[in-house]
């Protein structure tokens, strides 16, 4: 079989397509060549790569699992107060809290299928929330719609206070809103803001144990005293804690010119104190023509240049650390495209991903319904802020491992999300 003819078949799928850089087809995920419009597209698919070639409509629904359950805004609260966010909506909305139909996505994304017909309940929980009051114990009211019901309820408090929250985060406690009405509402959203200021204080806590730690861990690791002393008891050199010693390694990573080979001549010469003072006196000569940026070439007694500072462009492209735009793009792109696999693999689909300084990236994404934005080294994907409450333990995961963390948080409705972005 010659495979190349395989590869190079095209074959043609109307494929609902949600935004971003893929569609999913019933077997596998594609790329997708150029983004469009969210709706339903006829796609070309060659190989890996999907593009889209026209308008569609609907193919293949009445084959899907069929979701029933009440509509809140732009998603569909269905049994357990599941509140799933609704693909391709019709640009004519549904009366809120109307029961409605969806059909599941080989994804798992939910797509509207229709308005079903409606009874008293559905009019009378509208009365209620228009009224400002809870259900009570108002017959005839499934779950479903009381979880709806619940969620407007929590919304509406969440404009007044300015507390933010996500279906997960209030799923526990939403029947208990429905019923109460407007005083419940506050008081969940109230003991969510207070667990997450706990969270960032402990956070905050922890971060300044680890900076004031910092420099008796370098002694300890360097087996070093934190300060160094001459023969009279003067201060001649000391140890720089985590930040200063990256700033100290940025600011001496151009290429030697003769201040650093006088530190260097001076280093094996003189006192102690000798040392640290012309040591000094090289270092600050050469920080100040690097942070003037200049130019100016050093010359000898024939006034023949020897030597001139160079550019943080010229010392970049000496270091092999200049990067041409294509060479950016090139890294950028192999960064998304590990992300997104890591994603892949537990389930989770990306949105969007950006660059923090430091080595660090902000990655944003769904995941079981819920979007998260995750701070992770780029280098490694191991996870910085988790973007929720883990007591500590965000650096104990990966971005591929964290999602399952976060499946558990919502299954025991423990989630607690500290970036709401």
């Amino acid at each position: 079989m010659d495979y190349r003819k395989l590869l190079g078949k095209v074959e043609s799928a109307v494929l609902p397509y949600f935004g971003g850089g893929t569609v999913d087809a019933p077997s596998r995920r594609l790329r997708v060549t150029q983004p469009v419009a969210p709706g339903w597209w006829r796609f070309e698919v060659k190989g890996r790569e999907a593009t889209a070639r026209e308008p569609a409509s609907p193919e293949g629904l009445e084959a899907l699992p069929r979701v029933r359950g009440h509509v809140w805004g732009t998603r569909l609260v269905r049994e357990g107060a599941v509140a799933e966010p609704l693909a391709l909506m019709p640009e004519e909305e549904p009366p809120r809290l109307s029961p409605v139909t969806a059909r599941r996505w080989h994804d798992g994304t939910l797509l509207f299928d229709g308005v079903e017909f409606e009874g008293e309940a559905e009019e009378t929980a509208r009365r209620a929330l228009e009224e400002g009051r809870g259900l009570g114990d108002a017959r005839g009211v499934s779950a479903p719609l009381r979880a709806a019901f619940g969620f407007s309820v929590l919304e509406a408090a969440s404009r007044t206070t300015r507390i933010p929250f996500a279906p997960v985060e209030a799923r526990a406690r939403v029947l208990d809103v429905a019923r109460e009405g407007r005083a419940e509402a506050e008081r969940c959203l109230r003991a969510l803001a207070q667990e997450r200021a706990r969270f960032l204080q402990m956070q905050a806590e922890r971060e300044a144990r680890r900076e004031a730690e910092a420099p008796a861990r370098l002694r300890q690791e360097s087996g070093a005293p934190e300060v160094w002393r001459d023969a009279e008891g003067r201060e001649i050199a000391w140890l720089l804690s985590g930040r200063e010693r990256e700033r100290w390694e940025a600011l001496h990573a151009a290429p030697e010119s003769p201040w650093d080979a006088d530190r260097r001549d001076v280093a094996g010469t003189g006192s102690g104190r000798e040392q640290g003072e012309a040591r000094r006196d090289a270092e600050a000569r050469a920080w100040t023509n690097r942070e003037r940026g200049t130019r100016a070439p050093w010359r000898d007694a024939d006034g023949r240049e020897v030597a001139r500072t160079l550019s943080s462009h010229e010392r970049d492209a000496r270091a092999g650390r200049g990067h041409t735009r294509q060479e950016h793009w090139r890294a950028e792109s192999e960064t998304g495209a590990r992300v997104e696999r890591a994603l892949d693999k537990a389930g989770a689909r990306l949105l969007g991903h950006r660059r923090l300084g430091d080595g660090l990236l902000e990655v944003v994404y769904t995941f079981m319904g819920e979007r998260f934005v995750t701070v992770v080294e780029a280098a490694t994907l191991r996870v910085r802020d988790a973007g929720v409450c883990l007591a500590g333990a965000d650096t104990r995961v990966t971005l591929e491992s964290l999602p399952s963390v976060l499946r558990e948080a919502i299954d025991t409705d423990a989630l607690v999300i500290t970036r709401h972005v």
